[in-house]
C-alpha cells in the first residue's frame, strides 16, 4: 500500500525538516480533492483523478495511484467512478502512512 523507499527518496530530496510539511500539503491536497469529488453530482473529469494520482505517488500510496489511475480511465471513457472506494482506499493510506511514520519516529 506504501512505498516505502519512495518516502525515503522524498525525505533524502527535500531532507528531514521540511518532510513532514511536505507531506502534509499533499494530504491536504488529495483530502480536498476527495472531497470535491464526494459531493459531486454531474459527470467526473479526469483531470482530478491525474492529480490526485500525481499526489498519491509523490507520497508512496502505490493503491491509491492505481486506483486513481484506473478512474482516469473510465472519466475519459465517460464511464462512472466509484468515488466512494477511491475515498475509503484514501482513507486506508493515510492509515498506514501514519504508521510508518509513528515507526520511523520509534
Amino acid at each position: 500500500m506504501i512505498d516505502r523507499d519512495r518516502l525515503e527518496a522524498l525525505r533524502q530530496e527535500i531532507g528531514e525538516e521540511d518532510f513532514s510539511e511536505v507531506a502534509d500539503m499533499f494530504l491536504d491536497e488529495m483530502a480536498d480533492s476527495l472531497a470535491t469529488l464526494c459531493a459531486a453530482t454531474g459527470p467526473l473529469g479526469p483531470d482530478v483523478f491525474h492529480g490526485l494520482r500525481g499526489s498519491a505517488l509523490n507520497l508512496g500510496f502505490t493503491d491509491f495511484a492505481t486506483a486513481c489511475t484506473e478512474a482516469e480511465k473510465r472519466a475519459n471513457a465517460g464511464q462512472s467512478v466509484d468515488v466512494a472506494h477511491l475515498d475509503r482506499l484514501y482513507r486506508d493510506s493515510v492509515k498506514a502512512f501514519e504508521t510508518d511514520l509513528s515507526a520511523d519516529a520509534a
